[in-house]
């Protein structure tokens, strides 16, 4: 679970960075649409299951730990 949770922590900062970057980029050339084509919809789709995932690992991970 700890090797999934690191690959989920690693995809999700790489992604989200790959997004504030197209962002960035589309702000200077809106001609370029970065933001608005198919392979952003997939990477933007792949965040947020990683967000979700590792959100729910988290959760498991630290309810396993935590017993009340």
């Amino acid at each position: 679970m700890s090797k999934l949770h690191a690959l989920l922590c690693h995809t999700t900062v790489i992604l989200a960075l790959m997004f504030l970057v197209f962002l960035i980029l589309d702000q200077f050339n809106p001609m370029m649409n970065f933001v608005d084509n198919d392979i952003s919809r997939w990477l933007l789709a792949a965040l947020c299951l990683s967000g979700l995932s590792q959100s729910i690992l988290h959760w498991r991970l630290q309810s396993k730990e935590d017993p009340q």
